[in-house]
Order: C-alpha cells, then structure tokens, then sequence
C-alpha cells in the first residue's frame, strides 16, 4: 500500500532551527559553524517509458529525507516543501529521495529515488544533484494453458512485507522491494502449495511466463535493455521445482538446471545429466565424436536434446574438471550425472552457463 509522507511536523522542526539560526546573526558567521546543502534532481532521460508504461513521476511530489550521523531527521517531507535555503550543522548526513513510500507490495507502483551520504565542512556550500533510477522490482505473470490446467487457482507471491495475488487474466505489473520472493499456488478450496522462490534486482522489468508439463527442466531467458530498467522474460517450467528442498550450498542440496538459472552470479552446486559439447553461439553436438575440450552441457534428462534445457559448463585449461570429462578425451561419461560446483552466468553460449569451476563429483 502506497502513502504519502505525512511528517509535517519534521518540517516546522526545521524551521525553528532555521529561524534559531538567524537569530544568532553574526555569531554565526564568524564561527562558521554551519554549512549549506543544495539540491537537484537529474532528469535527463531517467523517466523514460514505454508505450502503456508509467506515467512520469511529479518531482515535486517526492519524499526527501535528511539524517545526521546520529539518525535523527533533520527533514523528512515533500520535496517540493523543503526549506529554500538548508542550513545545517557541520557534520556527516545521509540523503535520500523516493517517488513514493509504501509499505507492501502493491500495482502500478514503480518506485524512483536515490540516496547520497555528504560531508558538510564549516562554511562551505555542498551540492547534492540526485540521479533518480527505479528501485524496486516490477513483476508481471503469464500463465500458459498447460500452467491453468493443473493449477487452476491464483498465483501468490509473497515477500516478507506482504504478496500480492495474480490470476490468469491479470496484465499488470506488481511491484516489490528488491530481494527474495517466494512463488506459491493457491487453489480454489485454499490450500498452498509452494512452487519456487526467486531473486529481485532493483530496477527489473521482469515478466515471467508460468508452464508445467512432461518436461523435466525449462528455462527460457532473453534480455532487452531499457533506458530506464532492464525488462527481463523467463519461461519457467514449474515442475522442475516441485519438492524441490535444495539451496545450492553443497553436493547434497544441489540445484537443478532451471533452478540454477534462477541464482545469476553466485556460486552454488548443480546436477545434471552430461548430454553433449562443442557448443556454439547456435548448436550443442550430441553425439560422439567430439571436437572440443573447453565445453559440455547438462540437462535434467539424459536424454535431452533441447538447447535451451541445457546448461553450458565451462571447462578452463588447467582445471580438473577438463582433464576427466571433457568428451574428447572421455566420450565414456556422456549420460552419467554430474554434480558440478561454480559460478552461474545468465549467458554461455547463449544458454545458462557455469563457469569458474571449484570442484566436481562424477557418478
């Protein structure tokens, strides 16, 4: 739920303090004691939108708020309030500025600002030009008929200030604070069921596309870059995630392929199938013989020959890992299982990858 700042009351705090100020006229001066803060707010460019996207935000309208290095407000209210001239103490404060302020995850609510930390010297002026960006995350569903079909009801995502509930039909983008969010099925008698949790970056456009069926592992990614967000697509296949108890953290609760995908830039185990190499920009050769040693993939299934159900590995000269599976030297291990710890990319070859390799454990 969104609210405007209503802390009149941080305002006229502040005005008194200005007002005491002049009253000590030339004391002041000639200690030096205070310093001036000025400031802007970037525009260029930065509230660009896209067609049936956001209207631009007022300026005017958003929340400032000022803090010494001791947390105690020096203002907190509307931009478009503030004192003409900020007169502070010499000192350390924390600068911040939001179109709005909300407490849950709510639609429509694209949330803009920025935050700056200053060191206000005696007797000087500082300027702080603030260069607003989007800083919460905006999530729009779709579900695929296959997804209806076997999970008929609503579609809950829940972070810890709150959910919001999606149904087939809806077309808006909800909004919420980067960071975990939890995916979970409600049907129409009530009941829960959790289907996968998933990370929020601030300033993703991000719309995922919801499919269950036969397969063993989907993932689907492609990225377009926006002058004001990066609008992200996924298509995840909510099977892969069923009882699904992992965190990646060890060979024992090693991710999936698809939930791998889920976890850019961090290091965690995954297991797979080995299923080809010789990966292209294009092309994964599933069959011996084979022509490279810096690569394979894995998938779910060994029997999968979907490029985009697969992972790409990366197998660096002078890691283990390239002298006991490479399918050169090794064409044996193409079906067995692998579990692999390293680092996940968005792209290898155009696929999730897994690169910086640390160790591995062939079944």
């Amino acid at each position: 739920m969104r609210k405007r700042s209503a802390a009149k009351g941080f305002v006229i705090t502040f005005a008194l303090a200005m007002t005491a100020m002049a009253t000590a006229g030339c004391a002041l001066a000639e200690r030096s004691e205070f310093a001036t803060i000025n400031l802007s707010i970037r525009q260029e460019n930065m509230f660009a939108t896209k067609a049936g996207g956001q209207p631009m935000p007022d300026t005017n309208q958003f929340v400032l708020q000022i803090t010494n290095s001791a947390g105690e407000y020096v203002y907190h209210g509307l931009y478009s309030a503030k004192p003409a001239i900020i007169n502070v103490p010499a000192g350390t404060y924390s600068l911040s500025i939001v179109s709005e302020e909300f407490d849950a995850p709510d639609w429509d609510a694209p949330m803009y600002g920025d935050a700056i930390s200053v060191v206000a010297a005696s007797g000087e002026s500082v300027n702080v030009n603030f260069l607003c960006k989007m800083i919460n995350t905006g999530l729009k569903i779709r579900m695929t008929d296959r997804y209806i079909l076997k999970y008929p009801g609503t579609l809950t995502v829940a972070q810890e200030k709150g959910s919001l509930s999606y149904t087939s039909s809806e077309s808006r983008f909800g909004y919420f604070d980067a960071g975990n969010a939890t995916f979970s099925a409600v049907a129409s008698d009530g009941s829960v069921q959790q289907l996968f949790s998933k990370q929020f970056s601030a300033g993703q456009m991000l719309t995922l596309t919801l499919d269950a069926g036969s397969s063993d592992s989907q993932s689907k990614i492609s990225v377009k870059v926006d002058t004001t967000a990066t609008y992200l697509s996924q298509t995840i296949m909510v099977d892969q995630y069923q009882n699904a108890q992992g965190d990646g953290q060890s060979q024992e609760t090693a991710f999936s392929v698809a939930e791998a995908a889920l976890h850019p830039e961090e290091s965690v185990w995954v297991w797979g199938y080995i299923v080809g190499g010789d990966l292209t920009s294009s092309a994964i050769n599933y069959e011996a013989p084979f022509s490279k040693n810096s690569n394979l993939a894995i998938a779910a299934s060994p029997q999968c020959k979907e490029r985009s159900e697969c992972m790409a590995i990366e197998l660096a000269s002078g890691n283990d890992i390239r002298e006991a599976v490479n399918l050169v030297d090794h064409p044996e291990v193409l079906g067995h299982k692998i579990y692999i710890q390293g680092t996940v990319k968005e792209s290898y070859f155009g696929i999730t990858g897994l690169k910086t390799i640390k160790a591995f454990v062939l079944e």
